[in-house]
């Protein structure tokens, strides 16, 4: 949802939304969990009527909804907080300079900690069972700062920690920087006893690309992992099953993600490394 992109019609949001609630049905069948869709942007809840309908439609088709947002504007989303199931709040530093040289700013103010905290006290006051989720990328400004304890102090359900992705002339950080990151942040003692819970969970690069189903403004599949995007035919105009053969998605690396196993595997390198 950006503001030069060519945006479809509520009409059109609604033929992609129930096109992939029917690939759900039909190849999970019924009675089976909920499909998920997370809106995302750019920021989704500055386009918060679109926001609010592409929820409750998704809603009204049997999904769980999660918002993904920078948590600056987050009281867009309480008229509709008892309709999501997850909040995902991306927060890169608690650092008014630092903030402000990743570009996490509006006319020079920051979110700090306190004004997000509070933010999630009366998101879970409307709606006590949403789940929280923080994700913080590691890039050249971050990788030496300690967040875990905070972000822990935000009650969150899961921690997810991403590798910044090269583009352009940036190269994103080091293995060295991206694993001192994950030396001073890798604490599943912060969160609670919770038996074998995990709460902490990281993404390299390779884990990234290729394995997330994205939908474009237009209406179509999405994918990286190659020089340029690739894209599907709209999910208006074709079944989800179609359009996703004519996008690389790789379905291990998919739910590699959503277990231990990506993340095990990252903090073997870590320690490894560290040896």
């Amino acid at each position: 949802m950006t503001k030069n992109a060519k945006n479809i019609s509520q009409k059109e949001i609604r033929k992609v939304i129930e096109n992939i609630a029917r690939f759900h049905a039909e190849h999970f069948g019924a009675g089976t969990a909920p499909w998920r869709l997370s809106v995302v942007g750019g920021e989704p809840i500055l386009f918060k009527d679109k926001t609010r309908f592409v929820v409750e439609t998704a809603v009204a088709c049997g999904a769980e909804v999660s918002v993904i947002t920078n948590g600056s504007h987050l009281e867009n989303v309480f008229p509709f907080a008892r309709l999501l199931s997850q909040v995902g709040v991306s927060l890169d530093s608690f650092n008014h300079d630092t903030n402000l040289k990743i570009g996490r700013q509006c006319n020079g103010r920051t979110l700090s900690f306190e004004a997000i905290s509070a933010k999630l006290d009366a998101l879970r006051a409307i709606n006590p069972n949403i789940r929280v989720k923080v994700n913080t990328v590691v890039n050249q400004n971050n990788f030496a700062e300690v967040l875990v304890d905070k972000v822990a102090a935000l009650d969150v359900s899961k921690y997810k920690i991403l590798r910044q992705l090269p583009f352009g002339d940036c190269k994103g950080v080091t293995d060295e920087q991206f694993y001192q990151f994950l030396r001073n942040n890798y604490r599943e003692d912060l969160f609670g006893n919770d038996g074998n819970v995990r709460h902490i969970y990281v993404e390299d690069n390779s884990v990234m690309t290729q394995s997330y189903l994205m939908i474009a403004p237009n209406g179509c599949l999405f994918q990286n992992g190659s020089a340029e995007y690739r894209y599907s035919r709209p999910l208006m105009e074709v079944p989800f099953g179609e359009a996703l053969k004519e996008v690389d998605f790789e379905e291990e690396k998919f739910f590699s993600r959503y277990s231990s196993t990506a993340t095990d595997t990252i903090i073997a390198r870590m320690h490894g490394a560290a040896a």
